[in-house]
């Protein structure tokens, strides 16, 4: 399993970020597939890490996040991005394609909707609405209520 792999969405897009912005102060290649960096970040002192692309689970950084932890973070990660920059990229690239596909399967199921509540009937909508209300979140509920001023004691169905 790849580095990426190995670490979690939000410090794959925090890495690219601390990569984009050129937090990753120093990198030196120790051995094959094995490189030591200073990645600043959120502390005064720049994070020592060592990156293991072989095993990335065996790579280290000084953060409080993956210190003596088995943890791929967002300094490693940006390790990972500078050694590899054609791989940040390819990130990049392929995460605003899934992004433009969901946004437009998000758009096609809105349309599908929205079309289907205009054929129904006007009972079928109270029905639907009724059991959006009573069997929905609280919180639908009380917005309900409150946009159609209903909270005060007045017409109860």
């Amino acid at each position: 399993m790849g580095l990426l792999e190995c670490a979690s969405g939000a410090s794959v897009w925090r890495g690219y970020d601390y990569f984009k912005r050129g937090n990753v102060k120093s990198v030196e290649k120790m051995e094959e597939n094995v490189f030591s960096a200073a990645v600043s970040g959120s502390a005064v002192k720049p994070y020592a890490v060592e990156l293991r692309i072989d095993h990335p689970r065996k790579s280290k950084c000084s953060c409080p996040h993956a210190n003596g932890k088995r943890i791929v973070c967002k300094h490693m990660v940006a390790v990972y991005f500078t050694v590899f920059p054609q791989q940040a990229e390819a990130f990049y690239v392929e995460a605003m394609a899934y992004q433009e596909e969901q946004e437009a399967q998000a758009e096609e199921l809105s349309d599908r909707v929205c079309q289907y509540v205009q054929k129904m009937k006007k009972a079928e909508l109270q029905q639907a609405l009724l059991e959006l209300l009573f069997d929905g979140p609280e919180w639908q509920f009380d917005r309900f209520l409150r946009e159609y001023r209903l909270d005060e004691d007045e017409g109860r169905c």
